[in-house]
């Protein structure tokens, strides 16, 4: 199970990711810095893979990875899906994307859905690109957000999670106006939090760092640390008892910033956030506890 929702904006985007895992599966490194043939990207790595399934590079593009389970597996020896991720952060167009995908060896990998974000993309440029991989053939498909990826119960599992997307949205008036991710906004009142149950708090702090009046990035953090219904298979943080939401993933991609925020963890109670930076002549990290 995943849930990757997003944000388009007048000057960039923001992506939530939350990452849900078998509980014996060994925790994945938090981000770590890479330069592909002088491309410089940031993600998480995989140590059971390799791969990942979530990374930015630094001209602004990012990359989305959900696993497919509604497809058999082909028999054969498999290459983990997220080397997919891997494989292509490093292109920083998305023609270049479409072309690299055509000449993997696509019927070596399981099931996936992959979606780009281009470097280009705001609320009034581009558009957010997402393909399937069914195991026979590779479609475009429409990218509406939130996406969700689960083993159990699919139809039930998604049907709830956009309709409390859509509630959370409505709870906060967001409008979408595309200033949500807007360097330039001039902080007016403070926004006040009304009913935020208290395993929000931290998660919601760490989102909010640069813009602390941002409704449009509260709203969508509060739905990736929810616990509606209860905390279970439905719930956006997932809880099962084979299975839970390990890592929480907010991206920033802006004109004047590029960075990646992470929790280590169940958003609901982790406390290992950090917060990392990437520009094209350096790049940093900044505990945020």
């Amino acid at each position: 199970m995943c849930t990757v929702s997003w944000l388009l904006a007048n000057d960039g985007y923001q992506v939530f990711f939350n990452r849900d895992e078998q509980k014996g599966r060994a925790l994945a490194h938090s981000p770590k810095y890479f330069n592909d043939l002088g491309i410089k990207y940031l993600m998480p790595v995989d140590p059971v893979g390799g791969g990942s399934w979530i990374a930015m590079n630094q001209s602004g593009l990012s990359i989305c990875l959900l696993n497919y389970y509604q497809e058999k597996p082909p028999e054969k020896d498999l290459i983990s899906r997220g080397l997919l991720v891997k494989s292509l952060v490093s292109h920083t167009s998305l023609t270049k994307i479409r072309y690299a995908l055509n000449k993997l060896p696509l019927q070596r990998y399981a099931a996936f859905t992959l979606l780009v974000f281009p470097s280009h993309l705001t609320a009034q440029t581009g558009d957010v690109y997402a393909v399937r991989w069914d195991g026979h053939a590779l479609t475009t498909i429409k990218a509406i957000s939130p996406m969700v990826s689960s083993s159990v119960a699919l139809t039930e599992v998604t049907n709830y999670r956009e309709d409390h997307h859509n509630s959370i949205l409505l709870q906060h008036q967001v409008l979408f106006s595309g200033e949500g991710c807007n360097d330039d906004i001039e902080a007016k009142e403070p926004l006040i939090l009304t009913d935020v149950d208290p395993v929000e708090d931290s998660i919601i702090e760490l989102t909010n760092q640069r813009c602390i009046d941002d409704k449009n990035s509260v709203a969508l953090t509060r739905f990736h640390a929810s616990h509606e219904p209860s905390p279970s298979y439905l719930s956006v943080c997932m809880h099962r008892e084979d299975a839970h939401t390990v890592s929480f993933t907010h991206l920033i991609a802006t004109r004047k910033q590029l960075k990646m925020n992470y929790v280590c963890g169940c958003p609901c109670s982790s406390k290992q956030h950090k917060s990392y930076a990437l520009y094209p002549q350096r790049e940093t990290y900044v505990e945020v506890v």
